[in-house]
């Protein structure tokens, strides 16, 4: 008999089409003694049926029935909720939380009980409960998803067209970052046949950056630190010396940054002289149904982790937990997102 219930709502920020649950991972979650609710419709954008997770043993139910009954809320992104909205005391959020750009948010939920567990938080190799590194499994999607993009968008085939011939050489990318997403970025680069040259992504260790963006048909731009605010590391100037027909594309432009001077979040451009740039830092949800799957799994490992005997346990003395968990008790426990509101009391002169 199940004690508790999760509860995965449907995404609804633009262009995300990732859900938190598919249904090959419900069984796991009912072998935890929890029961499974689903937001009717939340995994139609990655091919997941109501159907399926109804044949899974999970219960398609309203919107509004996710928030009121579950006990532990999943999804990928932040839950969006009105701010009249009130969690129940002793209710849990997993998400994708990026907390140290949210304090106003936090500070409401702590205020309310929520805990909030940031999986962006989790650390990628936190014990035996399974692979709970949540940001390098989309981080590789991400990755292969920008490479295929750039390839889509470049105007010739990334391979000698005819090896042998003198009709053509292979395409120049420069991939940088050397995280999940840049390694996954330079070996989906070279299985097309391109020749691939990949550099930190800080001015620092790569001095000669600009150089190798004039001289690349293809540049991909990635996060080393998901989740932080990236450093401008392609200016304009950089991108203008491109030829014609080049492409560019910056993983990291979102809200909160970018590394490339010209992307703009959610755009693709063509600036001069006729360079492609895109900006995307949700590239993962272009890839939907593996996204999906990958970060399931990572959600089971971290269920099996927390919940002892059908219900939510959090263990502080866990350092996986400690790292992960933002609010609990009403307490805000992550010293970096208190600061930032600390910071933000003092500006506005409050009390």
């Amino acid at each position: 008999m199940a004690h508790q219930t999760v509860g995965v709502y449907s995404e609804t920020a633009p262009g995300e089409r990732r859900v938190a649950v598919v249904p090959a991972a419900v069984r796991s979650i009912l072998d935890l003694g929890l029961a499974v609710a689903v937001e009717t419709g939340a995994g139609r954008e990655a091919w997941f049926p109501d159907t399926a997770y109804t044949r899974a043993g999970a219960t398609p139910v309203p919107r509004a029935e996710v928030f009121d009954a579950a006990d532990i809320l999943i999804g990928v992104q932040p839950p969006n909720v009105a701010a009249t909205h009130r969690f129940r005391a002793g209710q849990a959020l997993i998400c994708l939380l990026q907390p140290q750009h949210v304090p106003d948010l936090i500070r409401r939920w702590a205020d309310q009980g929520l805990t909030a567990i940031a999986a962006d938080l989790m650390p990628p190799t936190s014990g035996r409960a399974g692979p709970m590194d949540f940001l390098g499994a989309q981080e590789r999607v991400v990755g292969y998803q920008a490479a295929v993009t750039a390839a889509d968008i470049f105007g010739r085939c990334l391979c000698e067209p005819a090896p042998g011939s003198g009709t053509g050489r292979p395409a120049r990318v420069l991939v940088v970052g050397r995280g999940p997403a840049g390694h996954q970025a330079a070996a989906t680069a070279r299985r097309l046949g391109a020749v691939v040259h990949v550099c930190e992504a800080h001015p620092a260790a790569c001095p000669d950056i600009a150089a190798s963006v004039r001289g690349s048909d293809i540049v991909i731009v990635t996060a080393e630190h998901p989740g932080r605010r990236p450093p401008v590391l392609v200016p304009a100037r950089g991108i203008r010396a491109m030829r014609p027909g080049s492409v560019v594309v910056d993983t990291t432009a979102g809200a909160f940054g970018r590394a490339v001077e010209l992307a703009q979040p959610g755009d693709t451009r063509v600036v001069e002289p006729g360079v492609t740039v895109v900006g995307d830092d949700n590239l993962a949800s272009r890839t939907p149904t593996d996204a999906s799957t990958a970060y399931a799994m990572s959600v089971t490992a971290l269920l099996k982790r927390l919940v002892r005997g059908g219900a939510l346990s959090i263990d502080l003395t866990d350092p996986a937990q400690a790292e992960a968990v933002v609010t609990h008790h009403r307490d805000i426990l992550n010293d970096a997102v208190w600061q930032r509101i600390l910071d933000q009391i003092s500006l506005a002169g409050l009390p």
